[in-house]
């Protein structure tokens, strides 16, 4: 009796992760920001960068090409630079589970490696991201060596 209420209370308390429920456009626009900076952060974006963040951001949020370069074009703008990444995550955590905070940081991983050098400023910003969205150390290493094959 005790496990039914509990797993019903569990249930009930679970946030939604479904794009349905979510302010979507607010989501993207924190994936697509922080996708941006992790190609910015190094001080040389290149055409590999961009394009690796659009396959990810695509892959993220579930959009076509069309809204991903759209998202893209807008993060990638100077006004747009985020001045705190809090807010940011804090979007990410309220509507993205475990598993898709991974995704980010392995995709952040592969904007990185896509010039085949990782700034320090590169693994700086990523790890800093892991530790605000909640991403163990565990995993961000793993998410950095996947993405290097």
């Amino acid at each position: 009796m005790i496990f039914k209420l509990l797993r019903a209370l569990r249930h009930a308390l679970k946030p939604e992760t479904t794009l349905s429920t979510l302010d979507s456009s607010a989501l993207n626009a924190a994936i697509a920001t922080l996708l941006i900076e992790a190609a910015r952060v190094d001080n040389n974006t290149t055409e590999a960068d961009i394009a690796e963040a659009k396959k990810s951001l695509k892959l993220l949020a579930n959009i076509d090409s069309e809204q991903a370069d759209e998202l893209i074009r807008k993060a990638s703008l100077p006004k747009n630079r985020p001045t705190s990444y809090l807010p940011l995550t804090r979007t990410i955590n309220q509507n993205l589970g475990y598993d898709q905070k991974c995704v980010l940081i392995g995709a952040m991983w592969a904007i990185a490696h896509s010039d085949s050098h990782i700034d320090p400023h590169e693994d700086h910003i990523i790890r800093k991201i892991s530790d605000l969205i909640y991403v163990s150390h565990r995993d961000f290493i793993n998410q950095k060596i996947k993405s290097q094959g």
